[in-house]
Parts: structure tokens; C-alpha cells; sequence
């Protein structure tokens, strides 16, 4: 008989989740409650009894609330239970000093993709992702975690007509092909703040637009496949899976992309450093790549 968490679990799982997204940040009783759609009273009961337990600090003014060391122990503990996660972290680090880089460790949690460690040796002015950033698991994000996924065709269903679901499913070859996945760059730095926002606990009312958002965006079939070495293009991110044990993709290491557009030599080469990577912390990991994957 399956087991229904009571309202005010998932009102506190909301909390931490929104919370965590923005780790740096602290939040009033006010701001929280409209982020997670809960009446204040609501979330000021679930902040006092998070904050009982140090899951959440209080601000010395009690007006603010920010992530407190009973979240940081539990954070650190479940890096130190996972192996991959463990395997992916030293892999980041490595390839992000190579690079100069900025270097992500994103993990799949639910239907949504979410950072879990970034390593930063980028110069001041590159593109940055940050820990607790998150973004939906639906075509074109995430397909690094969903190629080798027997349940990829829920993935590739969410699209909104056949022929999208066509491109989806080709690209996933591509992916399983290449053993990376490369992502388009927002046209504003706005699209990515709105791309996040449908990850959040309130989404469901904005997933409805999140079509025409997701139409802006280039996939990611058109800039791994079908180039030349003389074309150009403008990359978002660049995604290699790690694999556990169990031949499942369990982390993914992400680079994004450079602010100008790059040949496609470059992206190929680029790419292919951050594949080995990922090969490398699978390897470390005891993890076993299905036959499709590079080796």
C-alpha cells in the first residue's frame, strides 16, 4: 500500500528545495511562501519546526531565515554515501583547472536536473552556473541523463507533436553516439531565469508557456551533428554522463559554453575532453557504461 507523505513533509521539502536553489541567499517568512505557493502562516509554522531541528537559521534580527548546519551535515553525508557523486566531484575539479573552466556536477532529482558541485577557474567575465540551480527535465534539458534510460520515451513524450518527438528521438542517438550532449545558449540572460523558474514548486501554472520559451532555444542534435569543421555556433553547455554500477547515468559533468561562438572543430574537441572526463569518474566509480557509451 503506497505511503502519502502528510502536507506539511512536502510543505517543508518545498522550503528546503526553493531554499537550496539559491544557497547563499536568506529569505523572508513572506518570500518563501510565495515561492512555494503556501499561505504564510503555513510556511512560518514549517520554518520554526525546520529551524528546531537546524535544518533552517534564523537571522539575528528573526526576519530572515537561510540554510542552516543540520542542511550542511546531511548535504555533505549524502556526497560521502554516493560514490559516483564522489568519482564526478574529483573529475570536475581536474578538468575544470585543465580547462580554465567552469565545471558542474549535476545530478537528476525527480523530473528535475539540479547542480550539486561546481568547480570555478573560469576568467571573470565567463559564464557560471551555480550550486542548487536547477532546470526541468523535459526535451531539450537533460538528455544526457535520459539516452540510455529505458523510460526515455516519457521524456521524449512531454514535446508537443510528432515530428518534435522525431528530433527528440535523434537526438538522443546522437548523444548515445557521441557520449555527450551540447546544448543551445538562451537569446537573453532573462530565458535562463525563467528556464529555472519552471523547476521550482509553483511551476505548474508556467509550464504551460514553457513551450514557446523552449522553441527559442537551438537543440541539441543540430550543433553535435550535420556540422562541418568551418561552422560556427553558440553553445550553452556541454553534458557527459557518468554511469554507476549499475550501467545507469547517475551524474553528469556540464562545462558551459564560451561567450562567442566557437567552430566546430573547436566544439568537437571541447567535448570530447569533457566526455573523457566523465569516463574517467565512471571508471573511478566502478561504474559500467552501457555498450553504446564511448570507452
Amino acid at each position: 500500500m503506497p505511503i502519502h507523505p502528510s502536507p506539511a513533509v512536502l510543505r517543508a521539502c518545498d522550503v528546503l528545495r526553493y531554499m537550496a536553489e539559491d544557497p547563499t541567499r536568506s529569505f523572508t517568512v513572506s518570500e518563501l511562501a510565495r515561492a512555494v505557493a503556501v499561505p504564510r502562516a503555513t510556511c512560518d509554522a514549517v520554518l520554526q519546526a525546520l529551524a528546531a531541528q537546524r535544518f533552517v537559521a534564523r537571522s539575528s534580527d528573526d526576519r530572515r531565515y537561510e540554510l542552516g548546519p543540520g542542511s550542511i551535515a546531511l548535504g555533505e553525508a549524502a556526497r560521502l554515501a554516493n560514490p559516483v557523486l564522489r568519482a564526478a566531484k574529483a573529475a570536475g575539479e581536474e578538468l575544470a583547472r585543465a580547462l580554465d573552466a567552469c565545471v558542474a556536477v549535476s545530478i537528476r532529482d525527480g523530473d528535475t536536473i539540479r547542480v550539486a558541485e561546481v568547480f570555478d577557474f573560469a576568467p571573470l567575465l565567463a559564464r557560471r552556473v551555480r550550486v542548487g540551480q536547477a532546470i526541468p527535465l523535459v526535451p531539450p534539458f537533460g538528455a544526457v541523463f535520459v539516452a540510455w534510460d529505458d523510460d526515455a520515451e516519457r521524456w521524449i513524450g512531454t514535446a508537443d507533436n510528432e515530428p518534435e518527438r522525431e528530433r527528440y528521438r535523434m537526438a538522443l542517438a546522437d548523444v548515445r553516439r557521441c557520449g555527450y550532449s551540447v546544448g543551445g545558449s538562451a537569446s537573453r540572460p532573462s530565458d535562463l531565469e525563467a528556464i529555472e523558474s519552471l523547476a521550482s514548486p509553483a511551476a505548474a501554472a508556467m509550464a504551460r508557456d514553457r513551450s514557446k520559451l523552449l522553441d527559442e532555444l537551438m537543440h541539441s542534435r543540430y550543433l553535435s551533428a550535420d556540422l562541418d569543421d568551418r561552422s560556427t555556433v553558440r553553445v550553452g553547455q556541454i553534458s557527459a554522463p557518468v554511469f554507476g554500477p549499475d550501467g545507469k547515468v547517475s551524474a553528469s559533468l556540464l562545462v558551459p559554453g564560451p561567450e562567442h561562438r566557437i567552430t566546430a572543430a573547436q566544439l568537437g574537441e571541447l567535448a570530447g575532453r569533457v566526455r573523457e572526463a566523465a569516463l574517467r569518474a565512471t571508471g573511478s566509480a566502478g561504474g559500467s557504461p552501457p555498450d553504446q557509451a564511448p570507452r
